[in-house]
């Protein structure tokens, strides 16, 4: 009966957390299989796993950003490759760090780097044009008020775990906006012989919650949920928007996660009730308490967290 229980609780949490993700590749800690299967299946649905996720869901734990820069020429050939070095070191200013951590603290010496990775690959040239890409521009970020260092540290584990022995990438970490973020420059061919990195939907979640689980393991809460999961629109900010974010930031960041739930989400927001449907069942005064999280989610109230003594 229990496992009948845990394995209902799975199923709808692989729904709402996990429907992208578990298309993707399994992470590194997640298990030593490098296959998907229903080990990693299992790993991310895990009794603990989980219920963690609710609560942070619920709680409305601020979510983490992993995007790759889609500007016209971005990657394709060194000319754009070293452009983007230059861009995100602020022309020799700020730190780069290697793959094999490395830094890179002048603009010769980034020049150097830049020689490198045109030679290094395998042992041929990257063009300096190209019509495909040949680094991918990544962006790794946390909402406002998040230690940098820490946000640069998860950043490094992440990205060893995720492209170490594999890729060649640096990255530094930008402080110029009230959100921390770290650029990191990916070479798109591998360093032995497999596939070139072509990242789909799936790698992008996957990517993300390895982030988040990597600045978790920081000592920064971060939540890496698809946006339908947290009913969010997604629309698009207007200019007056913009003004009221810079002008009240605190009171637009409470206003921005608020749950709309809209028609387009409503399998989404099911999923949710019969989750807290379920865990209502149980004996156990955990999951009852998770359920009443769910159904407060659900209606957009403010979650209940529990005062800290």
């Amino acid at each position: 009966m229990a496992r009948k229980y845990e394995d209902e609780i799975a199923h709808w949490a692989e729904k709402l957390f996990y429907p992208v993700s578990l298309k993707g590749k399994v992470p590194k800690k997640d298990t030593t299989n490098r296959k998907l299967g229903a080990s990693f299946a299992k790993a991310l649905t895990s009794h603990a796993r989980v219920r963690a996720q609710i609560v942070r869901t619920t709680r409305r734990t601020p979510e983490v950003m992993v995007k790759i820069t889609n500007r016209l020429g971005a990657g394709k050939g060194m000319a754009a490759i070293r452009n983007h070095l230059t861009y995100i070191s602020r022309n020799g200013k700020l730190d780069l760090e290697t793959d094999t951590g490395e830094r890179l603290i002048d603009k010769e010496a980034i020049a150097e780097y830049a020689h490198e990775l045109k030679y290094q690959v395998r042992g041929r040239a990257l063009p300096e044009v190209s019509n495909r890409r040949e680094a991918f521009n990544i962006i790794l970020s946390m909402p406002a008020g998040a230690p940098p260092d820490k946000v640069r540290e998860a950043a490094r584990e992440f990205l060893e775990a995720e492209f170490g022995g594999k890729h060649r990438y640096c990255f530094t970490l930008h402080t110029d906006t009230d959100k921390p973020h770290v650029h990191a420059c990916v070479l798109a061919a591998p360093l032995t012989k497999s596939k070139r990195l072509n990242p789909r939907k799936a790698d992008l979640q996957r990517w993300r919650e390895g982030f988040a689980d990597q600045l978790r393991h920081a000592g920064i809460d971060a939540n890496a949920t698809p946006r339908r999961t947290r009913g969010a629109t997604g629309k698009s900010i207007s200019q007056s928007g913009h003004h009221f974010r810079r002008k009240q930031p605190f009171l637009y960041q409470i206003l921005e996660q608020t749950v709309v739930w809209p028609n387009v989400y409503k399998d989404t927001r099911d999923a949710w009730q019969r989750l807290a449907r379920s865990m209502k069942q149980s004996s156990s005064a955990q999951d009852q308490q998770l359920a009443a999280d769910i159904e407060r989610f659900v209606s957009g109230k403010e979650p209940d967290v529990p005062k800290k003594r």
